[in-house]
């Protein structure tokens, strides 16, 4: 019952808060696939080839028809949940493309549905629901309840979390089957826990890296057979890419690759203004005293969550693109949150009694709330089109400086700010009557 009350208070709060809207060139993609999928029954996006001329978004395949370069977890399951709330009669979906995108597109329609279009955009709720439950119900395997009730409640809305369980990326999907699966391994459900990963591989693929979680309870139940899961998920993401572009290791995302800057990678995604997980998300810096608070007990679940983590930010920062893109927080290391939330619990836990420590959590977790509000006044993106496009500030500065950085000017757009921007659908509609 604990897990059910859950799960559905994290979908209700993170369903109300969800933007629902197209914000990115990524979500495009990755949503036109899905309505193509559900209306057409095929992947291929032609209608968004003006789009590809500007940015890549995919490849042509072998029949001549534009894919998307992005994962089958977020196209099949925004398919799945458009066809289930799509009415039979209703006004088409337009995307609202940015000037700094074309000029001259105005609203391109990308969906027969507004209402279904907008409820699959919303997916992320789910998948943030699902890892906070996850989660909880680890917790509560391993802390007092106390503990564990207030680490989930610090990490789903004191963490970038609950911003990117907002929007569409594929992250908050690979980051809940990846908590899942240390839930299952630390259940002695190897089985369970390799089905989890590998469902989390066909939303991000470098989720590989996170075997050590599933390993260690097959290790300790000499059953490496419970690999089947892993090897249908890597199967399965071939077979995607056979069908779009006739090659099982064509991912579509052509010289994109890792590159040999592994130490500006880890200044940015760690320490810099602009991109720091420890500044969008202050709580997991509990993260590294509490896993040496958990190893002193656990040692081997401590070390599989760790590694996992830690392998996880190398890789991140190994990434030509470590920053992410034009998205708002930490994103690329979205999937191992709950995982750092996980870690950060064994602190939490040792600061009952000890008022001084117990003051460090409450700032730390006012601290990630009061960046998630800041993040859900006003349209992050908008803020930075706004410096970088039409102000005329280099976009290296929003990474790198203080002055400059994201939070600073998503802090300077609340002058003169009214409801109507926040950056909610439903807050909008139902609450603001600022219209769909």
């Amino acid at each position: 019952m604990t897990g059910v009350l859950c799960f559905f208070f994290f979908l209700f709060f993170y369903g109300l808060t969800s933007r629902a809207e197209i914000q990115v060139t990524d979500e495009a993609a990755v949503f036109t696939s899905a309505i193509s999928l559900a209306a057409q029954g095929d992947l291929s996006i032609d209608e968004m080839q003006w789009l590809n001329q500007t940015i890549n978004i995919g490849e042509f395949g072998r029949d001549g028809h534009l894919y998307a370069k992005y994962f089958p977890g977020n196209i099949f399951s925004a398919a799945a949940i458009y066809r289930l709330t799509q009415p039979q009669a209703d006004q088409p979906y337009f995307w609202h493309v940015p000037k700094d995108v074309n000029a001259s597109m105005g609203a391109v329609e990308l969906a027969a549905s507004n209402r279904g279009a907008h409820f699959a955009l919303s997916l992320n709720a789910l998948f943030g629901a699902q890892a906070m439950t996850a989660l909880l119900l680890l917790l509560l395997r391993r802390f007092r309840w106390e503990t564990a009730i207030i680490s989930v409640l610090i990490v789903g809305v004191g963490s970038d979390w609950w911003y990117q369980s907002r929007g569409f990326f594929s992250e908050v999907g690979a980051g809940a089957w990846l908590i899942t699966s240390l839930y299952f391994a630390d259940r002695q459900k190897p089985h369970a826990s390799g089905l989890a990963l590998g469902l989390s591989l066909l939303f991000r693929p470098t989720n590989l890296i996170a075997v050590p979680i599933w390993l260690q309870a097959a290790w300790e139940k000499k059953s490496i057979g419970s690999a089947w899961g892993i090897v249908l998920g890597g199967l399965g993401l071939a077979f995607f890419n056979w069908i779009r572009f006739g090659s099982f290791l064509n991912f579509g995302y052509g010289s994109e690759s890792f590159l040999p800057r592994l130490l500006d990678g880890l200044y940015g995604i760690l320490l810099s203004p602009g991109r720091s997980i420890f500044l969008y998300s202050p709580i997991l810096t509990l993260a590294i005293p509490g896993a040496w608070l958990f190893y002193k007990k656990e040692k081997t679940l401590t070390l599989a969550a760790a590694v996992s983590a830690a392998l996880y930010i190398l890789m991140a920062a190994s990434w030509h693109s470590w920053d992410g893109g034009w998205s708002w927080g930490s994103r690329l290391l979205t999937p191992i949150v709950p995982l750092l939330g996980f870690l950060a619990a064994p602190a939490i836990d040792s600061a009952w009694g000890r008022r001084g420590d117990f003051a460090v959590v409450l700032i730390l977790a006012l601290l990630g709330f009061g960046i998630q509000l800041l993040a859900l006044a006003v349209n992050p993106l908008e803020t930075l089109v706004n410096a970088v496009v039409f102000s005329g500030i280099p976009y290296n500065e929003t990474v790198n400086s203080i002055g400059h950085s994201w939070l600073a000017l998503q802090w300077q757009s609340l002058q003169g700010w009214q409801f109507c921007q926040i950056d909610s659908y439903a807050l909008r509609l139902w609450l603001g009557s600022c219209g769909g």
